[in-house]
């Protein structure tokens, strides 16, 4: 009988599992390493808690280069999406419900003269596209449990450079 292996690493919210045979799983054996050692190299929670209380005032944008047919440039020389419908449509159709909230919410962060957006404004955004979340809230304070989001006062929020970040690996 073969033995069962599981690994599971699970850092800043964010898990990575693998389970199986013991050879299944000692063929990831590189992957596990590559993983881990980057896990290392990355800066340590309280950086990141320090960075970002650094940057409450900084705006970030998640587009790299501008795209003539769905960007253009705001007054601050922010390139940014023409609509909401254009910036969705680069994300993955298994975009999860926390990430678009995320994508909602940068989006009219970007469009916002203070930089800044409100859970309201983001359910109004997402229902006048047709997707319809029950608990946007939820989905915004699990954006800040995971440190992509953070509260200016009451009731307004800003999207932070590690969600930004996030933005861009997930949007084609």
């Amino acid at each position: 009988m073969e033995s069962k292996a599981r690994i599971r690493i699970a850092v800043n919210g964010g898990e990575f599992e693998i389970e199986g045979s013991e050879d299944f799983v000692n063929s990831y054996a590189e992957t596990i390493k590559s993983f881990t050692k980057i896990l290392r190299e990355a800066p340590s929670t309280a950086q990141t808690e320090q960075e970002a209380a650094g940057n409450t005032g900084r705006q970030f944008s998640i587009f790299e280069a501008p795209e003539p047919k769905t960007s253009s440039h705001d007054p601050n020389g922010k390139l940014s999406a023409a609509s909401f419908g254009e910036l969705y449509y680069k994300a993955p159709k298994s975009i999860s419900k926390t990430d678009i909230v995320l994508l909602a919410s940068y989006f009219i962060q970007s469009k916002n003269e203070e930089g800044t957006f409100t859970t309201q404004e983001v359910n109004k955004l997402l229902r006048e596209h047709g997707i319809d979340l029950t608990n946007t809230s939820h989905f915004n304070k699990l954006n800040q449990d995971y440190k992509k989001v953070f509260k200016m006062r009451q009731g307004k929020y800003k999207v932070s450079e590690e969600g930004v970040d996030h933005l861009k690996t997930i949007l084609r």
